[in-house]
């Protein structure tokens, strides 16, 4: 009798072995033979679950973007707000480890992403979602009076530059950006 195989589950050990390389060495890093090794399968079995190098990167990055939303989902909870606000950019922000290796993937998919219309698709459809729920967040925090009447939409866009300036930083300068100086942009940001 053949061996039942875990479809979802194979998907996952590939996108876990690109993670792992685009971390390591980035998109250019990374090619199929190696992507294979790192998952522990041949190289032609990999097409049984995705149609290429591709699609493996693009699943990679929704994979960093789910990632992401699950951790914003949890720590706002039923927060509204300032509060609200603040645990969001806190959970994009590269302020501990996890988020920091999520930087990393996601600069390296940046650059493809620029000639990759599917791929720029899922960057520009996540963080046009976090910019509406910023929108959302913010005009409550005005309402309730927790920080000072302004231009919300043109804030938020400057607030979400902030946070992927400072996962770009996280990246090229490890070093230069502390949780507290990261926090600290914000809230001067948001004026508290």
């Amino acid at each position: 009798m053949p061996r039942l195989v875990d479809h979802d589950e194979r998907r996952r050990a590939i996108i876990a072995a690109a993670w792992r390389l685009l971390a390591a060495r980035g998109v250019d890093g990374v090619n199929m033979r190696d992507l294979a090794a790192e998952a522990g399968y041949t190289n032609g079995a990999l097409s049984h679950y995705f149609a290429g190098k591709e699609e493996i990167l693009r699943a990679a990055y929704e994979h960093v973007l789910d990632a992401t939303n699950e951790r914003i989902e949890a720590s706002v909870g039923r927060h509204t707000g300032l509060a609200a606000l603040r645990r969001m950019c806190h959970e994009i922000m590269p302020l501990a480890q996890e988020t920091a290796l999520e930087a990393r993937i996601a600069m390296s998919l940046w650059q493809r992403a620029m000639n990759d219309d599917a791929l720029a698709t899922v960057n520009n459809t996540a963080v046009a979602a976090w910019k509406q729920r910023m929108r959302r967040h913010w005009q409550e925090a005005v309402d309730a009076g927790e920080v000072p009447a302004t231009d919300v939409p043109g804030s938020v866009d400057l607030l979400i530059t902030t946070l992927i300036g400072a996962q770009v930083v996280a990246v090229l300068d490890p070093g230069s950006g502390s949780r507290a100086g990261q926090v600290a942009m914000v809230d001067a940001i948001l004026g508290v």
